[in-house]
């Protein structure tokens, strides 16, 4: 008879624990018809399905298929390690939320920066911007991106010169989907779901899952909060039918970039590529690269290297020394110019940065900063008359939720940049309106 492992069956009571807690948060939220909010939204994609969800699944030996048996055995022994860290960031986290909800909800900031975000929203912006990322990619063509096949990332990646261009074109895209998604739903337009298909053939020739289904995702889980709120209702069936939808789409995608087209084999071996393989698998990559890390904190380096990545890897080959992925690489003994990296889950990186004190300082700062989203979306939608501003509103309040993530994951971060980039020239744009607004009706109380 095996030797009954004590430490192992207090764990997975601490995980059933965990788990009831958050199905009993969810319950109450779906009562009070606030299921889907901004809050919910990154808990259950930042935290709960990717950390605590798969804890268990990342012990199990069906693993081996995907990371190798040897791979197995050095980081099953760290899951749980990588567990208690996590559940430290998301204590700290919900702590980081109370106190968003205890001070002041003036959202200044949040209003200033919804300007410009809400003065792209003109269909003719829409168009320019439509024919500029046209234009950039006619160029990518040109250049050889897609001779072979869609997997502009991989081409980018091994031409370091051009990838500047190719994440730009890529973060701009899901950016221009947000915008046109959000605009379809404020008004139909024929033109719009033409900009809205054309942009998800663009974002599909990068290769990538994120690239295609962030903004989708964002965009449903928007949809689904305003609805909910403004017809009093919540239709669960709908929400769960278009969850599996792309839950299907992110694995599909996945199996085209390892070129498998066939979806009947994709939709067979869903359960083994959901559970076991790289879709959620950032309690696994925790463990994996805590299990070959030497116990040297970065102090720093690989936050620094994706907080400038505006700056070109080629010009300053610091930042690929220093970056996450580079790390996570070379922790576990691979080749970094041959494997782009793993995910080690949300709080992660503030670990191996500055261990658990990082992770309680990210943790706090990152639930006050969402949670400060969920407020001005629910003060937004709270408001007697609904219209079209509060659209855009709301709209950037997701897109602001996603790419806080890129504050705890660094390795998007030039994804910040670019959507603050967008956001000036629309804010911008919304002063020299202003101004002109203000000189014609100067001119009409003269002409009196």
């Amino acid at each position: 008879m095996a030797n009954f492992d004590v430490t192992q069956f207090l764990f997975i009571i601490l995980w059933s624990l965990v788990l009831f807690g958050f199905i009993i948060w969810f319950f109450i939220l779906y009562t009070k018809k606030r299921l889907i909010t901004v809050l919910s939204s990154v808990v259950l994609m930042k935290l709960f399905i990717p950390l605590i969800l798969m804890y268990p699944f990342a012990s199990s030996d069906k693993n081996i298929n995907t990371t190798g048996i040897t791979a197995y055995q050095s980081y099953v022994g760290t899951i749980n390690k990588a567990f208690i860290i996590s559940l430290i960031g998301i204590t700290c986290f919900i702590i980081g939320a109370y106190f968003a909800s205890k001070t002041s909800n003036s959202h200044k900031l949040i209003n200033f920066l919804c300007k410009g975000y809400g003065a792209l929203f003109n269909k003719k912006d829409l168009s320019l911007f439509f024919f500029v990322l046209l234009f950039m990619f006619l160029i990518m063509y040109k250049i050889g991106f897609f001779q072979g096949g869609l997997d502009g990332r991989g081409f980018s990646m091994d031409n370091t010169a051009v990838r500047p261009m190719a994440n730009f074109f890529y973060v701009s895209c899901s950016f221009f989907l947000m915008l046109t998604l959000s605009k379809f739903y404020e008004k139909k337009s024929y033109v719009v779901a033409l900009f809205i298909i054309i942009t998800l053939f663009f974002s599909l020739t990068s290769g990538t899952r994120g690239a295609v289904l962030d903004s989708i995702l964002l965009f449903v889980f928007m949809y689904f909060n305003i609805t909910s709120v403004n017809n009093k209702r919540f239709n669960l069936f709908k929400f769960l039918f278009g969850g599996l939808i792309l839950l299907i789409l992110t694995v599909y995608l996945g199996n085209i970039r390892e070129g498998q087209y066939n979806l009947l084999v994709s939709l067979e071996n869903s359960w083994n590529s959901i559970f076991y393989g790289n879709n959620f698998s950032d309690i696994r990559d925790f463990a994996w690269v805590l299990s070959g890390w030497n116990g040297i904190y970065l102090h720093g380096k690989s936050l620094i290297s994706g907080y400038l990545s505006f700056i070109p890897s080629y010009i300053f080959p610091l930042r690929t020394e220093w970056s996450l992925g580079y790390f996570t690489v070379t922790a576990i003994g691979f080749d970094p110019t041959v494997h782009p990296g793993l995910r080690p889950g949300v709080f992660g990186e503030s670990y191996f940065n500055f261990g658990i004190l990082g992770v309680c300082v990210y943790g706090f700062f990152y639930g006050y900063a969402v949670n400060k989203l969920d407020l001005y979306v629910d003060k937004t939608l709270s408001s007697e008359k609904f219209n079209k501003q509060h659209i855009y509103k709301i709209s950037f309040a997701y897109l602001m939720s996603n790419a806080l993530f890129n504050f705890m994951v660094s390795t998007g971060f030039f994804n910040v940049y670019v959507i603050l980039s967008f956001v000036s020239i629309g804010l911008i744009k919304y002063a020299l309106r202003k101004k002109f607004h203000s000189h014609q009706k100067i001119k009409k109380i003269r002409a009196c």
